[in-house]
């Protein structure tokens, strides 16, 4: 005997069916949410660049929906803003923020070093093969390389510390200065730094000295981000400068 549907049958139907796009859609979005971070983090978007919601969409082959939940996420997390009613853009950072950002990077990685520091002496190889990906890069100016070789490398660090708080609030640092640090590679022009901080890091590790790889880690961090607020700076000095 077939049964007979009732109305609240079909009622309760349509609650499941609406749930489970939402969910669907909540997915989505929430996947997309991470590849764009991801994306910020290694500086694929530069400061100041205009992104919509239909550009993201397009490129990722999805809907509209996900793809502006993804991009309002990253408003909130600060690695994007809104400019007016619909445009969203990069922030580039002022000297001032960048100032901040240097402070907490400096006193948050560093710590993160020192900690992780007992967990990487046995990890030695392991990060001159990623710092070699690094010098790689710089060499052959991959600027896109250069980003995903460096974070690569600090991140195997940080996470080595095993402080997941800590871990989160240097991801959501690097993702406000993601798309900013792709330009101390464009400054190298190719060229390996002076003084190379990840090779005075591995070697306090070699050393087991977790105060001087903390200090590397330190400097390394400082070295980058004067090289970003010099870029800064010139850039907000060019708009007003007219030829003599």
């Amino acid at each position: 005997m077939r049964s007979e549907r009732r109305p609240n049958d079909v009622v309760s139907d349509s609650i499941v069916s609406t749930s489970l796009k939402g969910r669907s859609a909540a997915t989505r979005a929430d996947a997309l949410h991470a590849r764009l971070r991801s994306r910020l983090i290694d500086g694929r978007f530069a400061p100041g660049e205009q992104i919509s919601i239909r550009q993201i969409a397009d490129a990722e082959g999805t809907s509209m929906i996900p793809a502006r939940d993804a991009l309002r996420g990253l408003v909130a997390e600060g690695a994007l803003e809104f400019r007016g009613a619909r445009a969203i853009a990069v922030p580039a950072p002022s000297t001032e923020m960048l100032g901040e950002i240097a402070y907490a990077r400096t006193s948050l990685e560093g710590e993160l070093a020192v900690r992780a520091a007992p967990a990487l002496v046995n990890r030695i190889d392991e990060l001159e093969a990623l710092d070699a990906g690094v010098d790689s890069a710089i060499a052959s100016r991959d600027v896109n390389g250069y980003m995903a070789a460096n974070r690569a490398f600090h991140f195997a660090i940080y996470r080595a510390a095993n402080a997941p708080i800590l871990m989160t609030l240097v991801e959501l640092l690097w993702l406000r200065i993601g798309p900013s640090m792709r330009l101390i590679c464009e400054g190298l022009n190719g060229h390996l730094p002076a003084i190379d901080q990840h090779r005075n890091a591995i070697g306090a590790l070699v050393a087991q000295d977790g105060d001087a790889f903390r200090s590397a880690i330190e400097a390394d961090i400082a070295q980058g981000m004067s090289a970003i607020v010099a870029h800064s700076a010139q850039a907000q000095r060019e708009p007003t400068e007219t030829p003599s």
